[in-house]
Formats: C-alpha cells, sequence, structure tokens
C-alpha cells in the first residue's frame, strides 16, 4: 500500500473549479499545512483557545530573487507553536502553483485571503480527493495500561490531512529534505520528527498512521 502519486494529486488540485478552494489547497499542500493555518475564520465549537485560525493576509506573499531564480515567499503562522511565522521559499520557474497562488493571494491586500472556516475547506475541499485512498499502519490501541484493540494496516480516503504527508514525501524523496528540515518547513518540532514516534521513518517509508 503507498500514497497516491504527487502528480495525480496536484492534478486534483489544479482541476478545482473553486477559486478559492483550489488556492487554499494549493497553499495548504504547498505549505505542508494544516488546516487551521490556511483558513482565517473558526466556528463558535472551535473557540477553545486551541483552535485559532492563522490563515494568511494578501500581504503574507511576496516576490523577490535569488541568484537568477525568481522566488515566492509565504509566510505561515504555525499551530502549536503560538503562531510562529515560518516562511516558505519556492521558485516560480519550477514550482507550477507558486505565481498563480501568489498573484491570487495579493489581491486581499491587508485582508484575510481564505476567510472561511476549516470546516468549510474540509466540505469543499475533500471531495476532490474521492477514490484516492493512502495507508495507516497496524497500531494498538490501550486505555489504562491495557490493551482494548489492535487495528491491523489498511487503506484509509484520501483526506486533507494526508496532503501535509504527501508534501513530506515530496520533499524527502525529491528535495533531500532531512527531518530537521522538514520539521522546520512543515512546522513539526523535532521531537515529533526525530524522537520517541520515529515520525521521519513514516516519511521515508511512505507509511503513515492518523
Amino acid at each position: 500500500m503507498s500514497l497516491p502519486s504527487v502528480s495525480t494529486v496536484r492534478q486534483r488540485i489544479a482541476e478545482t473549479e473553486n477559486e478559492q478552494i483550489r488556492h487554499a489547497l494549493m497553499l495548504m499542500y504547498l505549505s505542508c499545512g494544516r488546516a487551521k493555518e490556511i483558513v482565517a475564520r473558526t466556528t463558535p465549537r472551535d473557540q477553545s483557545g486551541k483552535n485559532v485560525a492563522t490563515g494568511p493576509k494578501g500581504t503574507d506573499t511576496r516576490l523577490t530573487d535569488f541568484g537568477e531564480f525568481e522566488i515566492a515567499l509565504f509566510n505561515i503562522y504555525t499551530q502549536k507553536r503560538d503562531g510562529l511565522k515560518r516562511i516558505i521559499a519556492l521558485p516560480t520557474k519550477y514550482e507550477p502553483f507558486a505565481a498563480p497562488l501568489h498573484k491570487y493571494m495579493t489581491e486581499f491586500g491587508d485582508k484575510p485571503v481564505f476567510n472561511f472556516t476549516r470546516q468549510k475547506l474540509w466540505r469543499k475541499g475533500k471531495p476532490q480527493f474521492k477514490g484516492l485512498t493512502y495507508p495507516i499502519d497496524k497500531y494498538t490501541i490501550y486505555e489504562n495500561g491495557e490493551l482494548v484493540k489492535s487495528v491491523s494496516a489498511h487503506k484509509k480516503p484520501f483526506t486533507l490531512h494526508a496532503l501535509r504527508h504527501l508534501r513530506g514525501t515530496e520533499l524527502v524523496e525529491y528535495y533531500g529534505f532531512t527531518g530537521f528540515d522538514l520539521a522546520a518547513y512543515g512546522g513539526w518540532t523535532i521531537k515529533s520528527m526525530v524522537g520517541v514516534s520515529g515520525m521521519f521513518d513514516r516519511y521515508v517509508s511512505l507509511r503513515w498512521q492518523a
């Protein structure tokens, strides 16, 4: 069992008819982002202090030059890290989503780009990946130290959460990212990437556990 191909998922994103959802999916994929790092609104049930939406404004992107390359920069405000800003830098010559995403975002000026909830993003975005699946490793569930259930490896419908994993895989396989690189890029802590969880091993082996 393996993840869908990068080209298949990129094509599904590019073919999304709804313009705002298409660009939200682009940013979510390119940044290894969490849904709440893309959208700017929350629902009443999200008002717990732990579910603050940190989606970017139109001013959170710019173009710059690096040597001979034009680079699109995108600010992402990291969930679970007190909104720590991380900057995603992408060469427009080699990343086909970078230029159109930058252009779309700048049209919003100092206003939020994706001024809707994560629930809307999931509801509108999920159908784009209909028929795709991703693998879940075998895992066990314990309660109070007692084994409750053992779940065999299986496939699960490809959801928006899986975009983060697929992008991580792309960065590792095609761009040679290390665990430290991926942690900085995707907003994971170093502990979660290379600590006891062995998360980085899952990226290398293309195996995922929800």
